[in-house]
């Protein structure tokens, strides 16, 4: 017999309670309670200036100039438009990514659970989630220099975002929760 933590038992009456609430779509309502991303443990930051995002940065490596990151997008919301100066790769944990042109034309949405790879550059574009927030890894590779360049509405440079800067905003973080080692 298998022994739930304090955390499963709770999610598991609170499965139960949405499905009899919810009577005939208790099954759906329960694999979506079940489905849905734990960030209890994850503390997230925000940046002046940029609305509907958090972030919380999980590593950057000055040897191999990578920086990884959880990126949470609020649903039906938009963040800044941005280029990308590095190449990154993106993986989405929880509800839908939609990437947006600089006119406001959908251009793509990134399913939970897909991975994408992309090479720096591209045109200026927002990004946001979809009917819910979005939580996304991101992991920018092969530069220690600019990664994101925030812009205007005209296009003008507002401001960036590099190696140096994730640096220091993850050594502002407070100390993230660390593996158990049983012993």
């Amino acid at each position: 017999m298998a022994t739930l933590t304090r955390r499963e038992g709770l999610a598991a009456i609170g499965s139960a309670v949405t499905a009899v609430t919810l009577g005939a779509n208790a099954s759906q309502a329960a694999t979506a309670a079940a489905s849905a991303f734990d960030e209890s443990n994850v503390t997230w930051y925000t940046l002046e200036g940029i609305d509907h995002l958090w972030y919380h940065v999980l590593n950057v490596d000055e040897d191999l100039k990578v920086v990884d990151l959880l990126l949470k997008f609020s649903g039906g919301e938009r963040v800044v438009l941005h280029k990308h100066h590095a190449d990154y790769s993106t993986f989405i944990i929880q509800g839908e990514l939609r990437i947006y042109d600089a006119d406001g034309a959908l251009t793509e949405i990134r399913p939970t659970a897909s991975y994408v790879q992309k090479s720096a550059g591209g045109p200026p574009h927002t990004e946001g989630g979809g009917d819910q927030d979005c939580i996304a890894w991101f992991s920018n590779k092969g530069t220690d220099g600019v990664i994101y360049e925030i812009l205007g509405p005209g296009g003008e440079t507002l401001g960036t975002l590099g190696f140096a800067e994730f640096k220091a905003l993850m050594q502002a973080q407070d100390t993230p929760v660390q593996p158990i080692v049983p012993g």
